[in-house]
C-alpha cells in the first residue's frame, strides 16, 4: 500500500499544473492506496481530493457514474471535519458533484442526504438553487 501511495505521490507532483487527463484515474487511483499516509499530510489531504474530484468530474463527463461516485467520496473523505467552514467552495462543488453522481447510480438516499446538507450550508440561495433543482427531479 505503502508504495501506490508513494508512486502516486511521485506522478502527482510531476505532473502538479499540467493536463493529467489521460492519467488522473492511475494517479488517483495510486494515492488512494495510501489513505492512511495523506490524512497524516494535511497539506496534501486538500490537493488529493482536488484530484480525486476532477477524477469523479471526468468520470461523470464520460457517464461512468459509478466510477466517478467512487472517486467522489473518496475526496469527501479526506476533508478535514471542518470542510465547509474553510474550504466553502471545493465542499460546495463537491457536494452537488456527489449528489449527482449518488442519484445517477440509484443511491437516492445518498443523493437526498448530500442536497439536504448543501441547502443547509450554502452561503445563499444561489448557492442552493441547484440543489432544490436536482432534489425535486
Amino acid at each position: 500500500m505503502k508504495f501506490h501511495y508513494h508512486l502516486g505521490k511521485v506522478l502527482h507532483s510531476s505532473c502538479y499544473g499540467k493536463d493529467v487527463a489521460l492519467t488522473i484515474y492511475l494517479i488517483a487511483s495510486q494515492i488512494n492506496h495510501g489513505k492512511e499516509w495523506i490524512l497524516r499530510d494535511d497539506e496534501l489531504r486538500i490537493g488529493i481530493a482536488e484530484l480525486n474530484m476532477k477524477a469523479g468530474k471526468k468520470a461523470l463527463d464520460g457517464c461512468d457514474h459509478e466510477t466517478a461516485y467512487s472517486y467522489l467520496c473518496a475526496a469527501l473523505s479526506l476533508l478535514p471535519k471542518d470542510h465547509w467552514e474553510n474550504h466553502y467552495d471545493l465542499s460546495l462543488r463537491l457536494g452537488f458533484l456527489i449528489a449527482s453522481a449518488a442519484k445517477s447510480t440509484c443511491h437516492y438516499d445518498k443523493a437526498i442526504i448530500m442536497l439536504r446538507k448543501i441547502i443547509e450550508k450554502a452561503h445563499c440561495l444561489d448557492d442552493q438553487l441547484p440543489s432544490y433543482i436536482l432534489l425535486s427531479q
